[in-house]
């Protein structure tokens, strides 16, 4: 049996539209996962597989930290296993408290986005903070960390969990 998650609103929507839409997820998840006892004090993680193909572009995967719920469109292929493993741990972050460190066109933001901001020279870095998912090799250009040893938790992410 295939359960399926209420349709985001799409890109752009007004609050009103992203509100209610929050409501039929939340409600959604909640009737998919009745242990009632426990859907406030646990991470509900909901991962689709999709068929990789080439020109496929998968729906935006979110973490909600109000209702701790996650989901993840990922790539069903071992060649995907560990980047889906880093969008996973991406979004499982948002659901305590963590917030993107990139920028509209993805490419990660100085300092929060930078596994080393104080480096020097400052490029190419070597890791990925988390919550950029790239790493900045110049100015202007990144790449997607390709697993999860390659990405850190920054300093600015750890207090946002309260790590620090």
């Amino acid at each position: 049996m295939t359960i399926t998650p209420p349709e985001p609103p799409p890109p752009g929507s007004n609050y009103a539209l992203i509100i209610w839409w929050s409501l039929k997820f939340r409600y959604w998840a909640y009737k998919n996962t009745p242990d009632s006892d426990s859907n406030l004090h646990r991470i509900r993680v909901f991962a689709y597989y999709h068929e990789p193909l080439e020109s496929r572009r998968l729906q935006h995967s979110l973490g909600l930290d109000k209702g701790l719920l996650v989901v993840v469109h990922a790539f069903a292929s071992v060649d995907q296993d560990q980047q889906n493993n880093i969008v996973i741990a991406h979004e499982l972050l948002h659901t305590v408290g963590a917030t993107d460190k990139y920028a509209a066109d993805s490419e990660p933001v100085f300092p929060t986005g930078y596994a080393d901001p104080a480096q020097s020279p400052l490029y190419p870095q070597t890791k990925a903070e988390i919550m950029a998912v790239r790493i900045p090799l110049s100015t202007n250009t990144s790449r997607m960390a390709t697993n999860l040893n390659e990405c850190v938790i920054g300093e600015q992410t750890a207090r946002e969990i309260n790590w620090l």
